[in-house]
């Protein structure tokens, strides 16, 4: 464990010292136990083994963000892992060579780290600790050796994935693919939603609906915050929908049944300052694009699809690596302009 300034500035004479595509990362937070989540963990690899950062003991983590800015290093499923980064320290690597993305574009169904870990090496990963409270301190042994064993596989791993992607003539598409999908993290952190509170399944409301979601969704963030915990931990994203779409139909809601009796009150209170509101303090609606209806765009969108599923079965690829189902739909309204969306590998095999 790496746990004061003079041992991270050791690991990063070490971490600086490797070829880039050589190291390996990995993160732990504590979203399951707390309010606001925090970065607790950071689990690196190389050839010479293992370091684990603790960055709640470090009170100055620039060491590791100077050298992670200049980094090309591995990660397995990085979406998730570029958030905390970014929300953390407002940086991500140079370039993030992901597993996960190599195992699908080699058309594994099963592309999970214990998944491919089980694959190449016959080797169970323990899924013991994966819900773990990782802002625990002292850290129990089993917990590091679990952190441990989320990196201690991944070099070896990433030869592997790397040499069957040059067999079958997809480096190329890998290398484009972690680009892009860099470059999308970076997007959504830098276009961050202003009001949160627009939960999937939101697009179905009028303002009045729109209103009780964001005054029920503002109830649940304060009550969360009170206590520490998820805010999921309060009650579901379902159930402020139910809730929401009850009160824009003027119909009764009660609080869920387990709810103490402190929090019901806040509850009913909450319900009580929505229906104070004047209609003028409703949100407005999101302006949506209007499109031109074209009679043949289900035919074309048919035709789309299609060829993208022959090109998968032909390349033993799952279809939605090649195109979404809104990717293709773009393309079907605007061949031209929807096929530029995508990148260089996709335009070829749909292009032909």
């Amino acid at each position: 464990m790496i746990t004061d300034s003079q041992a991270l500035f050791e690991w990063k004479q070490r971490a600086t010292a490797q070829p880039q595509g050589r190291t390996v990362l990995d993160l732990e937070a504590d979203s399951l136990h707390r309010h606001r989540e925090k970065l607790c963990l950071i689990q690196y690899a190389d050839t010479d083994g293992v370091a684990i950062i603790d960055p709640l003991a470090i009170e100055d983590m620039r060491m590791f963000t100077l050298w992670l800015e200049e980094a090309d290093v591995w990660m397995h499923g990085a979406d998730y892992d570029m958030s905390l980064l970014q929300n953390a320290y407002g940086v991500l690597p140079h370039m993030i060579l992901d597993t996960q993305i190599a195992a699908r574009l080699l058309g594994f169904r099963q592309f999970g780290l214990a998944a491919l870990v089980e694959h190449f090496y016959g080797i169970k990963l323990s899924k013991k600790n994966q819900k773990a409270d990782w802002g625990m301190r002292p850290m129990p042994n089993e917990m590091k050796a679990y952190a441990q064993g989320d990196v201690k596989y991944m070099l070896g791993m990433a030869d592997k994935l790397v040499e069957a992607l040059k067999d079958k003539g997809r480096y190329e598409w890998f290398l484009e693919s972690c680009a892009h999908n860099l470059e999308r993290g970076r997007e959504r952190f830098e276009s961050t939603d202003a009001e949160p509170w627009k939960i999937k399944g939101s697009g179905k409301f009028n303002r009045r609906g729109l209103a009780a979601l964001r005054t029920l969704w503002q109830w649940r963030d304060s009550e969360a915050a009170a206590w520490d915990k998820p805010s999921f931990m309060v009650c579901s994203n379902d159930d402020l929908l139910r809730w929401s779409l009850a009160l824009q139909e003027f119909r009764t809601v009660r609080p869920n049944h387990n709810f103490h009796a402190h929090r019901a009150t806040r509850f009913r209170k909450a319900v009580e300052r929505f229906q104070l509101l004047d209609e003028e303090e409703y949100p407005a609606l999101p302006k949506r694009e209007k499109h031109e209806v074209d009679p043949d765009f289900d035919a074309t969108l048919e035709t789309w699809t299609a060829k993208r599923n022959a090109i998968a079965e032909e390349l033993d690829l799952e279809p939605t690596i090649i195109a979404t189902r809104y990717q293709l739909e773009a393309i079907a309204a605007h061949p031209e302009k929807g096929l530029g969306h995508l990148m260089k590998w996709q335009q070829e095999l749909l292009g032909k």
